[in-house]
């Protein structure tokens, strides 16, 4: 009974520090409005391409731009209604 107690003492305790530890990031992702417009662009791209763009969702954690090609990570449903997840390169201008 007292290593039960114990253990549940010390997993409360970590818990606990881990929690209110501070997180602290020293990447700084900066973005500028030529590439939120290529980004956008991009999306409508995407948007032309899917059959069914109602169910369209944008994974935007992985959107990335490298000069004129935005990577866009995408879940569209299929006409048997089975979604699926589609990773492009889309070239804009």
């Amino acid at each position: 009974m007292n290593t039960m107690i114990t253990s549940l003492i010390i997993s409360v305790s970590v818990f606990c520090y881990i929690c209110s530890s501070p997180v602290y990031s020293d990447d700084v992702v900066k973005i500028d409005d030529n590439e939120i417009n290529k980004i956008l662009k991009a999306k409508d791209i995407v948007r032309g391409i899917v059959k069914y763009p109602d169910t369209l969702v944008f994974h935007e954690f992985h959107t990335k731009v490298s000069g004129n090609t935005v990577t866009l990570k995408f879940t569209a449903k299929n006409a048997f209604g089975v979604a699926e997840t589609f990773v492009k390169d889309i070239k804009v201008n």
